[in-house]
């Protein structure tokens, strides 16, 4: 499967780890702290350097042949950006997003691009009260 994954902070990279030797994988970044770490934690062929609202950015990470781009960025503008460039002008069939404030939640919705939206705190609170019964 391809995968594109847009942002290379703690989620990105740990998901990007997970996958790589199974999937073709490719994580876009373009903060030079997480640039390094990435570089120290994964093979150089995986990683895009460049920000992810540049459409040859994109097409070097291959959103052309994408089945799957997930946005993790440190925003949740940024993650629907990314969410809306993948789907309405690369087609891409699956798009997974991140809101980073469970307040946003509501706009990770199929008219945004979002195939699926996620929301960490909302998943972390839930498995909690889960955990409590």
């Amino acid at each position: 499967m391809n995968i594109i994954i847009v942002g290379g902070g703690q989620v990105g990279s740990f998901l990007a780890s997970l996958l790589y030797k199974e999937h073709h994988v490719k994580v876009v970044e373009v903060r030079e702290k997480q640039l390094a770490a990435l570089h120290r934690d994964l093979p150089g062929d995986i990683i895009v350097e460049g920000h992810f609202t540049d459409p040859v950015v994109l097409e070097k990470a291959g959103i052309h042949d994408a089945e799957v781009v997930v946005a993790v960025t440190p925003t949740d503008e940024g993650n629907l950006v990314v969410a809306n460039l993948a789907k309405f002008e690369f087609g891409v069939k699956r798009v997974i997003a991140r809101a980073n404030n469970p307040k946003n939640s509501w706009m990770f919705t199929a008219e945004m691009g979002v195939d699926v939206g996620l929301t960490e705190a909302d998943i972390l609170a839930h498995i909690v009260v889960k955990e409590m019964n």
